[in-house]
């Protein structure tokens, strides 16, 4: 089952600083839903590459691993069988 990934929109509040990338993460799972993670801001190309490849190695580690919650009143993790199908990490210029 193939679902449409909708357009994210990312907003940012100012600050003295200047970006120029956003990077996340995109999960695509097993359950057909697609979620981003929270971005984090780059103020350099150099700096979005190197957030890329950081993400690049995390979503390798989270690929194919099942999603699981917590239990905070028996303190344990639970099974949902809901799998992370496909991780990538992304980079996208900001609009000024």
């Amino acid at each position: 089952m193939a679902t449409a990934t909708k357009p994210r929109k990312i907003t940012a509040r100012r600050t003295a600083r200047t970006y120029t990338h956003a990077c996340y993460l995109e999960f695509t799972y097993s359950d057909g839903t697609v979620e981003n993670s929270d971005a984090s801001w780059a103020g350099r190309p150099d700096l979005a590459e190197k957030n890329l490849k950081q993400g690049r190695e995390t979503a390798a580690r989270l690929q194919g691993t099942e999603v699981r919650t917590w239990d905070q009143e028996k303190r344990v993790y639970v099974s949902t069988g809901i799998f992370r199908e496909k991780v990538r990490a992304v980079a996208v210029p900001v609009n000024d």
